[in-house]
């Protein structure tokens, strides 16, 4: 029996879509994926500050300076050993120096050429504690180097038995000196907006037990190491 007539006046099937059609489409989804990658390859930060070879960073610190000289061994509080404390830093620079009065200063430098999120750099805080100090004080110093540089620093107190050790230490991240980790971290951010990433540098000097005026020893300490430096030390350690 035949099939009946389709009825009259009943729309006829919607023709296929053509082949031509199916990758119009697919083109132009993938020509805005290929805008949205190229922006955000455009937006990646991009290293600015190559690294420094081992041989080049430890010339770069002076072994005597002003009334200042290098003695053999050191008693530095150091970052605790771990894969992540092996990340934070490129260079681990550590001395002592002594005067002419006998005064040790013990001294750490410790850079990295490039701070991203999970790598930054360490404060003294974390590695004293970490070494059984207890934290007696910790607070903001302006750190004046000359009549042209002053630095956002910090003066920490830590104590342990019978050391007393007092630590006057500056960060630098990029241009700027943050004195805590929320600026640190707003450092990073904004200096990523603009495209790159910072390098950082932790520069601590400390002293134990002395009985005097321990930051006036330290600052002078600064002071004397700013003036037997190089300019491309003095542009690592204060960004001038």
């Amino acid at each position: 029996m035949d099939s009946p007539a389709p009825a009259s006046g009943s729309a006829d099937p919607a023709p296929a879509r053509s082949g031509f059609d199916v990758s119009r489409r697919h083109l132009l989804m993938g020509v805005g994926m290929l805008a949205v990658a190229g922006v955000a390859y455009a937006r990646t930060p991009k290293r600015r500050f190559p690294q420094i070879s081992d041989e080049k960073f430890e010339a770069l610190f002076p072994r005597s300076f002003g009334d200042w000289r290098l003695l053999p061994a050191s008693e530095l509080i150091m970052p605790p050993e771990s894969e992540l404390a092996n990340k934070l830093y490129e260079h681990i620079l550590t001395r002592s120096y002594i005067n002419s009065q006998g005064t040790v200063v013990m001294f750490l430098a410790a850079y990295s050429s490039l701070q991203i999120d999970d790598v930054q750099l360490h404060r003294p805080e974390v590695c004293y504690r970490v070494a059984g100090f207890s934290i007696d004080s910790n607070v903001e110093h302006a750190l004046k180097i000359d009549d042209k540089v002053q630095i956002p620093a910090r003066i920490v107190v830590a104590k342990r038995a019978l050391r007393n050790e007092t630590i006057l230490y500056w960060t630098r991240v990029g241009r700027n000196f943050p004195q805590g980790w929320s600026g640190q971290r707003w450092t990073m951010m904004t200096s990523n907006l603009e495209g790159y990433y910072p390098d950082g540098i932790l520069v601590r000097a400390s002293v134990i037990n002395t009985g005097g005026n321990d930051i006036e020893t330290l600052t002078q300490f600064y002071r004397a190491l700013a003036q037997g430096s190089s300019a491309e030390t003095q542009r690592l350690l204060y960004n001038t």
